[in-house]
């Protein structure tokens, strides 16, 4: 009977530890499926502050775009003084010791040689010759295929390349029309060539002239310069307009005169009117 009866309890016993080690897997199981189940507000965690990044991101790449230089501005305008007037689109100038060749933005003027270059030129330089200007980009390249920079050349706040072309010294040209991209100033400089009469001009070497006249005799309006018989005069090489007979050499920046010894070889940059006019350009008088 006692037998029996420890053999029960040990019986109940069995099954109460059973039942605890099923009540125990039982909630261990729970214990997964709870962490299980709580890892998932980590990810959505994790994931929340997504929006507030890609804002982040947005700005940080608006900020980068707004700092990266657009087309046409990778330099600013900066102050130069002008050595030389190459041609009527074309200068020499310099800034803190460098010196660089310069072609005006969106114009064209008369080459060496052509109708209109010594016009052209001489305008020029009453426009800027000596003086410091302000260039400024604005051209869809920096420099040209002759690695000239390309520049827009202001003084005293006048865009002396506009001036030109109102003048009738130059056109419009070298733009979104013919392949070299848009420039800022490009509506200006087509309106202008549309409305501007061309210079006169006289073709070098001919006895044609632009402006006034010139005059016979050992006196006239060329200022004393004694112009007299025929022109150009017999043995000129390199002759000016009869209305313009003062040669400017620029690499010596001497300026001759008919009567000079030298003037039938001088192969003049600029021609003047008078000595006078010469002068006023920075040329000296020759000695002989």
């Amino acid at each position: 009977m006692r037998s029996r009866r420890a053999n029960g309890l040990v019986t109940i016993a069995a099954l109460v530890a059973l039942a605890a080690v099923g009540g125990n897997a039982a909630r261990g199981s729970g214990d997964v499926t709870l962490a299980g189940a709580g890892s998932a507000p980590v990810v959505a965690i994790t994931r929340t502050p997504a929006p507030t990044n890609a804002r982040t991101s947005a700005s940080a790449a608006a900020t980068t775009q707004a700092a990266r230089p657009q087309a046409g501005t990778s330099a600013a305008a900066s102050t130069w003084a002008v050595t030389k007037v190459v041609d009527g689109d074309t200068i020499w100038a310099s800034r803190d010791g460098v010196t660089r060749k310069i072609r005006f933005i969106g114009i064209d003027t008369p080459e060496t040689g052509q109708c209109g270059f010594t016009e052209a030129r001489n305008a020029l330089r009453g426009i800027i010759g000596g003086q410091r200007v302000t260039l400024t980009p604005g051209a869809r390249d920096d420099v040209d295929r002759y690695g000239r920079l390309l520049r827009y050349v202001d003084v005293n706040g006048v865009d002396a390349g506009l001036r030109l072309v109102k003048q009738g010294y130059g056109v419009a040209r070298y733009d979104s029309r013919d392949g070299y991209g848009y420039h800022p100033r490009e509506a200006a400089y087509v309106r202008a060539d549309a409305g501007s009469p061309k210079a006169a001009c006289a073709a070098p070497g001919s006895s044609g002239t632009s402006g006034s006249t010139g005059t016979t005799g050992s006196t006239g309006t060329n200022g004393g310069v004694g112009l007299s018989g025929s022109w150009p005069q017999a043995g000129d090489r390199y002759p000016c307009p009869r209305s313009r007979p003062v040669k400017g050499n620029e690499s010596s920046m001497i300026a001759h005169e008919p009567t000079d010894r030298y003037y039938d070889i001088t192969k003049p940059e600029q021609c003047f009117a008078t000595m006078s006019d010469a002068e006023a350009a920075g040329f000296r008088p020759a000695k002989v």
